[in-house]
């Protein structure tokens, strides 16, 4: 990796002349386009130059999925492996191919921090300095972006020595890009009938597939019942198997009740019923 690093990250973690960086480093260190250091590395004069970047023997990576969807929230792993050092920090963004900083990042414990960077980076703390595995999350934007999107990390496999030398400075970047949305196009619903005893519950099971029978994962479903005879669930979210499952409460008489499922594609609403028998 040819991206930028940290200034100094070995005075950001300990150095006593660098106190005002004990909690973390500022921000625009982690060699993306348009941070401090901007495409251009770090490691020359007056930072650190022991080493050449990423020539250490420690392997620093981000992990990531590979797709990601819109307004959700997945879990980023920075991670040292193979390092000697009891020492190491970090920072990360991430941006879209106009290297525009996209999404926000949030803190899943002590070790990291988001909110001093207004949430536009995610950095090791004092104590994380003690770590050399971190995980953060990165929430998607609602809107659409420009093509896929990049993470760029730096990190510091540092020595301890109060100084900017002898530390080993490396670079990733991960892509991650946007999942193709699933296209209702059937509506399978389990049981086809319901029969029901009076004030019982029941649940009722609907998948939501798109065509060549692909399960449309975190897709809305609405259900109503045309003679409120029985009480439902309004909507439900599929999981990863295009599922929904909606509770269904009997009232206190007998009688009949329909039940219409429905869901929504790019130009049309899909709907299916079912008969529902309360005994």
């Amino acid at each position: 990796m040819k991206h930028g690093l940290f200034i100094i990250i070995l005075l950001i973690l300990y150095g006593n002349t660098a106190s005002g960086f004990l909690s973390g480093p500022i921000a625009g260190r982690t060699g993306a386009p348009n941070d401090i250091c901007d495409s251009l590395t770090c490691n020359t004069n007056p930072c650190h130059t022991s080493y050449r970047l990423d020539t250490g023997r420690a392997k620093f990576s981000i992990t990531v999925p590979t797709t990601y969807e819109k307004s959700k929230t997945i879990d980023v792993l920075i991670t040292f492996d193979n390092s000697n050092t009891g020492l190491h920090g970090f920072e990360i963004t991430a941006m879209d191919t106009t290297n525009t900083k996209i999404g926000t990042f949030t803190s899943t414990d002590e070790t990291t921090q988001t909110e001093s960077y207004r949430n536009q980076y995610a950095a090791h703390t004092t104590i994380g300095t003690a770590e050399s595995s971190w995980t953060i999350q990165w929430s998607a934007p609602s809107e659409n972006v420009s093509g896929p999107i990049t993470f760029y990390a730096a990190g510091n496999e540092a020595n301890g020595n109060s100084l900017s030398s002898g530390d080993y400075i490396y670079t990733d970047t991960a892509t991650i890009s946007l999942a193709a949305e699933c296209v209702p196009f059937i509506l399978k619903v389990k049981p086809k009938k319901l029969v029901i005893k009076r004030g019982k519950i029941a649940v009722v099971t609907v998948t939501v597939k798109g065509e060549n029978n692909k399960t449309c994962a975190n897709h809305t479903v609405y259900a109503f019942a045309k003679n409120k005879k029985i009480s439902i669930d309004e909507s439900a979210e599929t999981n990863e198997n295009g599922k929904a499952k909606f509770m269904v409460v009997a009232g206190d008489k007998k009688g009949k009740d329909v039940i219409t499922f429905s869901t929504q594609d790019n130009d049309t609403e899909i709907t299916k019923d079912i008969k529902v028998i309360i005994k």
